[in-house]
């Protein structure tokens, strides 16, 4: 499972010029790094993707997909 979302992050940088911030996963995907890949989940954690993973119903998703989320714009209060 590892490999179809490191592959998805590959394809977006490759297609985009700039690495993805964002993969989305279903709960499918979610249980088999959890299984197999323990490690990344440990808060101990010498691994690090280089981006967040944000789990999508099965429903919705059913590979892997990579994104880049636009840039929070903060709102400065006026007094």
């Amino acid at each position: 499972m590892l490999d179809h979302i490191l592959k998805a992050a590959q394809t977006f940088e490759n297609t985009h010029g700039t690495a993805p911030d964002i993969v989305y996963i279903n709960p499918v995907h979610y249980e088999g790094l959890c299984k197999y890949h323990a490690e990344l989940f440990s808060p101990d954690q010498d691994v690090h993707l280089g981006f967040r993973l944000a789990i999508i119903p099965s429903c919705t998703l059913t590979h892997p997909r990579a994104a880049m989320l636009p840039a929070t714009r903060r709102i400065s209060q006026v007094a």
